[in-house]
């Protein structure tokens, strides 16, 4: 039941007082509840109203109260107009009119709806009300970030990215009013806007003159001392309150955490206390009221105070080297350098890339470039990031260094500008020159991976066995890239579950590490998110797929994994059969595409291939547009995206025929030099949902043979079953895979062949299993699928049906609905014979989609 319902239930009951903290939507719920009844008796409680006798019920009493029984004679007065009374903001009530909503709501004449603000001193008989149990009290908690996504959909109007959502969640702590007053702001700042049919935030917080004013009413009075610790507090939390209390008494603080200001959390053993603001949006406007110089002074005490506490975590020594170059401080590069790997840790890569700026422009050399370019390409910069690396050529370095910046400028050639020849070249010659072991492993790595992702799979085997060659120990960040490249060696030869394992295997390895590796753990993920779609492991897949777009939520919205597994979760949804979620998944990552880069190809090809699925042709092209504009192509994950896409695109546009000769064509090309097995057995399997089976029944049972998993001899078997009945049993192993679509259509193909040898009763099962089928996939209006009939019942056989589904004998049906138990079983023969099902069972499987 929602909220609403639960009031409108307890107002019908009697009443109810909803409490909640302030914004959290208890007026607006209450006045949605009475808002088509027009008895209601509205009061809005005021403090300016509270020092009067029935102050806030003045305007609805006679003009003259009685000499006596006050009470009596105001609720008469109301109860003989309305038969609800709505109090808001009940605790800021007089004490006469506390009593009088109190008499109302024990008379019974009268219901009553109240709301309280949670943490108030409310009068006496206020608190009665649920105390005494008159009315029962509803708490209301803050939105829940599902709420808020819900809310901020239907404000906008249409699709908001998570992290957007996320980040309003939490800036406005569930507080409805404080959300509201964001999205005002941001639309009317511009950091909140639509692109590509996705609303997004960007950029700082915009403080409005009107969010300043509410959540300054909430401040309250602010003493010059309090004022001066919030400060520190807006600027440093979380602030361990050893180093708060070296800057502010500890008495002002204690009066903070009484007043609900500010928190004070234990964060674990060890850890000390430490203290925050009560609410993010406090930080947003405290931090607004400061002036250039006084927010340099606060900066500087909180870097000078933390210090001197003692940095304890890699994310103090982070806050203090932004504090210093905040604060004009800063002027030795090695902290600004140690910072900036920190903030690229955490994949923080605007505030990595000024700090990286700042350890160059101070001295930093080599060792601040190096990371900066690094950064700068993890942004997709590539061109700032060449600027960089260009102006450290001449720099001296040593092999580690040396190593760094090679890796780097290669993968800024490959990622960037896609020239990986070049890219691999340069990293030829670097481990040429190198004599020690770890950085020429380390520069052999980056060549294998950018060799794996280019198709080169026998030069990615080479290297790897180069670096196996070097007797040394790997470290692990090389244990790690190596694990990454045999597995995705693996799956490029169409080993997909040993791939699976491979991958699952090199995760375990770097969760054992104590250097984070986003980027390998990325790297590993999307390798065995492939490998489990080959394998026919949706679920695996889509936990891979969660694994790496974690990574891009929780390192500070890192837009290359977002695309790269927006992409990867689009494909597993289509796969299952719901292109408008794969739909969803694709514009919400595409906003983050920014240049040509190598991450648009996979994400933008995705994108078109789900929309030809629901015959959306104009959206369809307008994907494969915005293709041309930002694809970068070099990959073969790139190239085989667009090629597997293409056979659906066609027969969108009605030309199957072409659409056949695309997914053979594509087959062709995998079957070439580099091989790809994994891609000709989609490209194949797409020839036979189209039609063409018999012409690729062969290969397929042969590259079954290759291919490893419970995919591929489904598949096979797909394209030699020309027995409908075969077609029914490949129908149902493929929705055991969780192939949805692909079963709809291996029922339509059973249909037909049902059809096709004049067996009647086969094939009304065939096409209500494909018609059910299909209904289960958003709207996906394929070639197989076209002229699929809804199976049609009468509704005396419907109401028969329901109530057999619902596991009622034919008796007990015949003796609800007075009928013979013959006309009942007769009902039901002919419910069995048009839709093709043969059991109770199946008819509850198909009734609800029948409506």
């Amino acid at each position: 039941m929602t909220q609403l319902a639960s009031v409108a239930a307890a107002l019908e009951a009697g009443g109810a007082v909803l409490a909640g903290p302030a914004g959290v939507g208890k007026s607006r719920l209450a006045a949605e509840a009475v808002r088509d009844d027009g008895q209601v008796a509205r009061v809005r409680a005021t403090v300016a109203a509270s020092g009067i006798p029935l102050g806030a019920m003045a305007h609805l009493l006679p003009p003259r109260p009685p000499e006596s029984n006050l009470l009596r004679w105001a609720a008469d007065a109301i109860a003989r107009e309305h038969r609800a009374l709505l109090a808001d903001d009940a605790h800021l009530l007089d004490p006469v009119s506390a009593a009088l909503v109190h008499h109302l709501a024990s008379g019974g004449r009268t219901r009553v709806l109240a709301t309280v603000r949670a943490g108030e001193r409310a009068p006496d008989a206020v608190t009665a009300l649920w105390k005494d149990e008159l009315l029962p009290r509803l708490e209301l908690a803050p939105l829940t970030l599902g709420e808020t996504a819900e809310i901020l959909a239907g404000a906008l109007d249409g699709q908001v990215e998570p992290t957007t959502v996320r980040r309003l969640w939490r800036v406005s702590a569930g507080n409805a009013l404080f959300l509201r007053e964001l999205v005002l702001a941001g639309e009317s700042g511009g950091t909140l806007t639509e692109q590509r049919g996705v609303w997004r935030w960007h950029g700082e917080i915009p403080v409005t003159t009107r969010l300043r004013e509410l959540i300054e009413g909430r401040l309250g009075d602010i003493a010059g001392g309090e004022r001066a610790a919030l400060e520190l507090i807006a600027y440093g939390e979380p602030l361990p309150v050893a180093a708060l209390t070296a800057l502010a008494p500890q008495e002002t603080l204690r009066g903070l955490e009484d007043r609900q200001l500010a928190t004070v959390s234990d964060p674990g053993p060890g850890s000390g206390l430490s203290v925050r603001l009560a609410h993010p949006l406090y930080g947003e406007v405290i931090r607004a009221g400061c002036g250039t110089l006084r927010t340099r002074e606060v900066l500087r005490h909180l870097a000078e105070a933390v210090e001197a506490a003692g940095p304890r975590t890699p994310e103090d020594l982070l806050r203090i080297a932004v504090w210093r170059l905040d604060s004009g401080t800063a002027d030795d590069p090695a902290p600004l350098v140690r910072a900036c790997h920190v903030a690229r840790n955490v994949r923080d890569l605007e505030l990595a890339a000024r700090l990286g700026r700042a350890a160059l422009a101070a001295g930093g050399g080599a060792a601040a470039g190096i990371p900066l370019a690094t950064v700068l390409n993890y942004a997709d910069r590539y061109d700032e990031a060449k600027e960089v690396l260009d102006r450290l050529a001449g720099e001296p370095m040593d092999d580690g260094t040396r190593g760094e910046y090679h890796a780097v400028r290669a993968l800024n050639l490959f990622w960037g500008f896609g020239r990986d020849e070049e890219a691999r070249a340069a990293l030829t010659r670097a481990r040429e020159t190198m004599t020690e072991t770890e950085p020429s492993q380390g520069v052999l790595t980056v060549r294998g991976s950018i060799e794996h992702s280019t198709g080169h799979f026998a030069a990615a085997r080479a290297t790897l066995g180069e670096v196996r060659a070097i007797a040394h120990p790997p470290g692990p960040r090389v244990a790690a890239g190596t694990a990454m490249i045999e597995a995705a060696l693996l799956l490029g030869a169409g080993r997909g579950r040993q791939a699976m394992e491979s991958a699952g295997e090199a995760l375990d390895m770097i969760a054992r590490m104590p250097e984070g590796l986003p980027s390998i753990t990325a790297a590993v993920a999307i390798v065995g998110a492939g490998a489990s779609v080959l394998a026919g492991d949706l679920a695996a897949a889509e936990r891979f797929s969660e694994i790496g777009y974690r990574i891009g939520e929780d390192y500070a919205g890192w837009d290359r994994a977002l695309v790269t597994f927006g992409a990867q979760r689009a494909q597993v949804w289509r796969l299952r059969g719901d292109p408008a979620e794969a739909i969803r998944l694709c514009r919400q990552a595409a906003v983050r595409l920014r240049g040509r880069t190598l991450q648009a190809g996979p994400c933008l090809a995705e994108l078109a291939h789900a929309y030809a699925l629901i015959g959306d042709v104009p959206a369809m092209r307008g994907a494969l547009r915005l293709a041309d504009e930002l694809v970068l192509p070099g990959t073969h994950q790139t190239e085989y995206a667009f090629r597997l896409a293409r056979p659906w695109t066609l027969a969108a546009e009605g030309d199957v025929k072409g659409a056949i000769g695309a997914a053979l064509e594509t087959a062709r090309a995998a079957r070439g030099e580099p091989a790809h097995p994994g891609y000709e057995l989609f490209a194949l399997h797409d020839a036979v949902r189209l039609g063409a089976g018999d012409r690729v029944a062969d290969r397929l049972a042969r590259l079954a043979e290759v291919v490893d998993g419970d995919l591929a001899p489904v598949f096979a078997r797909h394209a030699r079953a020309t027995d409908p009945r075969e077609l029914d049993e490949v129908s149902a192993a493929l929705e055991g895979l969780g192939l949805v679509l692909h079963a709809a259509e291996a029922a339509a193909q059973a249909a037909a062949g049902y059809r096709r040898d004049g067996l009647r009763r086969g094939l009304r099962a065939a096409e209500t299993r494909a018609w059910t089928l299909a209904h289960r996939c958003a709207g996906a209006r394929t070639p197989a699928l076209v002229g699929l009939a809804v199976p049609q019942l009468t509704a005396r056989q419907r109401q028969i049906a329901q109530l057999a589904a619902s596991g009622l004998s034919n008796p007990d049906i015949a003796d609800r609905l007075v009928l013979s138990r013959r006309t009942v079983a007769n009902t039901l023969v002919q419910v069995y014979e048009r839709t093709g099902v043969s059991s109770r069972a199946g008819l509850a499987k198909i009734l609800g989609f029948l409506g």
